[in-house]
């Protein structure tokens, strides 16, 4: 009697990550500029070494411009932040009774697909002013900016801050009156894509 004969199943290679990172980066580097200003390679290849040269220094002298620009940038953007957080702050002792509004954040933070439970956030707004909040998850991992504002009734919190004078946007709202917030008002508060939980605010007490 015959037994039929065992074949093994055949074994697929495993993938090699490293070959396909490495093809992939020879494959970028060869579509990257190879040489300065973005010269073709056969002028390059026509040029002169002294040519070469000028062109080296060109690209040297247009890399620090760019680099200056990008860095006169950033402190222009920052000195813009630092007066809008003074403009904050003095409008904030300004404000009269009734303009300002104490916050305090608990619940979770969305980012992509999952919610995430956030470390309470505080919020001190005033009237007639927008405020960066940060939102922080728990963990420490997951970061998102927004913007709240305080119109005497409703405290508003949005992802972006053209949100916040938008109807229908996915918002956290707390709504209330005067007397509300003066004696410590808080509230759930749900959006889609945005934060769950719990939002108290109250007005701060006067020092002066």
């Amino acid at each position: 009697m015959r037994h039929a004969q065992h074949t093994p199943p055949k074994t697929q290679r495993p993938l090699n990550h490293a070959a396909l990172a490495a093809g992939l980066i020879l494959l970028l580097a060869g579509c990257a500029a190879r040489y300065p200003l973005d010269i073709p390679e056969a002028q390059w290849e026509a040029m002169t070494p002294t040519e070469q040269r000028q062109a080296r220094e060109q690209q040297v002298a247009l890399d620090r411009a760019r680099a200056e620009q990008r860095a006169a940038e950033a402190r222009a953007r920052e000195e813009k932040a630092r007066e809008a957080r003074l403009a904050l702050e003095v409008r904030r002792q300004e404000a009269r009774p009734g303009e300002r509004v104490q916050c305090v954040l608990e619940g979770e933070l969305r980012r992509g697909s999952s919610w995430h439970a956030m470390t309470p956030a505080g919020i001190d707004v005033v009237s007639g002013m927008t405020v960066p909040v940060a939102l922080t998850s728990r963990d420490g991992r997951r970061r998102q900016d927004a913007y709240a504002s305080f119109d005497g009734q409703a405290v508003t919190l949005c992802r972006h801050e053209r949100e916040l004078a938008r109807p229908g946007a996915d918002c956290a709202r707390l709504v209330g009156t005067q007397r509300d917030f003066a004696r410590g008002l808080a509230g759930r508060v749900e959006t889609e894509r945005f934060v769950r939980g719990t939002l108290r605010c109250d007005l701060p007490l006067r020092t002066r």
